[in-house]
């Protein structure tokens, strides 16, 4: 099959999958609801009160909150990856979800030492600075701009981060280490609907930046001479692209917590089957990054009956033979 059909046909089949998962979550669970009740209720259609509850109210938030994270964690992999050109590049890896988390725990140990609660507006800011801290480490330690080194300063700053973290942890109170702790093992810890719409808002803005930015992208998959030799300005477009990722990454861990690998398996399975063509490659991180936590979501909450698993956990060990996987299979500079 050569490249110009597998394109096509492999977003067609992402998208049916997006689509298969997505009513797989508001249909399956403690209650059981059929298919066509669930689109009835999509659409405004239902007067069932039970259904449109459980669609709504339960299990709704839940499916947006995994499509919000899953697709940024794939952008911000996939930007990242164009940018380090080093496949095994990822937010979870290069330190800048451990820098995000980081700043949301220091937000919060010192609003409980001081006795204030603090808003998600607080949180999201806090989570962005410390990943703007963490990616400023990485770009420090990584100037000679060679894959592996950029590999293994990332390692060794999220080693760091998350020491700081625990040490934290360790001087909070147990309500606080608790919130903490489904906060680092990856939940959807804040399913309320005006969060969520907030989130969703930056969500689209940032996949309208990225797709200003799709020409750029092609131009620094040549590299850096060749993107400059088509006449991008290579300094710029890198500050832009870096910004886009981060704010993606940090968005996605205000909502989804400290989850990892997804931003790195989505884009290299996409690659495989469409190409480095923005057009496709794109879209294609995205729908295989929602369908990735969909499935996370699916397993979390439904595979071990009413004992709900954190979502993040879940990632992980669906994800970690696929990092191996590449680690031994790709070559790096």
């Amino acid at each position: 099959m050569t490249r110009k059909i597998r394109q096509p046909l492999t977003l067609i089949f992402l998208v049916a999958l997006w689509i298969g998962l997505f009513l797989a979550l508001l249909t399956f669970g403690d209650i059981k609801l059929q298919v066509g009740a669930v689109l009835q209720s999509l659409i405004g259609d239902s007067s069932d009160f039970t259904t449109n509850f459980v669609v709504w109210q339960l299990r709704f938030p839940g499916l947006l909150a995994a499509i919000i994270t899953g697709g940024e964690l794939a952008i911000s992999g996939l930007i990242l990856q164009v940018l380090t050109r080093n496949p095994l590049a990822d937010s979870s890896i290069l330190g800048i979800n451990a820098g995000a988390s980081l700043g949301v725990v220091i937000v919060m140990f010192a609003a409980s030492a001081i006795g204030l609660h603090l808003g998600s507006s607080w949180l999201l800011v806090a989570a962005f600075l410390g990943a703007i801290f963490s990616a400023g480490l990485l770009m420090l330690a990584s100037y000679q701009h060679s894959a592996i080194k950029i590999l293994l300063a990332g390692v060794a700053i999220t080693a760091v981060l998350n020491g700081i973290i625990l040490m934290l942890e360790l001087e909070m109170n147990q309500f606080d280490f608790d919130k903490v702790l489904v906060w680092l093992n990856g939940s959807f810890w804040n399913l309320g609907t005006r969060f969520l719409l907030v989130q969703l808002m930056v969500c689209l803005g940032l996949l309208v930046a990225v797709s200003f930015l799709i020409p750029s992208l092609n131009g620094l998959t040549l590299g850096d001479r060749g993107a400059f030799g088509i006449g991008i300005n290579v300094k710029w477009v890198r500050r832009c692209l870096m910004a886009v990722a981060i704010l993606c990454a940090t968005s996605a861990v205000l909502v989804g917590g400290a989850i990892s690998f997804v931003g790195l398996m989505a884009p290299n399975i996409c690659k495989r089957f469409v190409g480095e063509r923005m057009r496709y490659w794109l879209p294609a991180s995205w729908l295989m990054g929602c369908c990735i936590m969909m499935l996370a979501q699916f397993v979390a909450t439904n595979a071990f009956g009413k004992s709900s698993l954190p979502v993040g956990l879940v990632v992980s060990a669906v994800t970690m033979p696929y990092f191996i996987y590449l680690l031994f299979s790709e070559r790096f500079d």
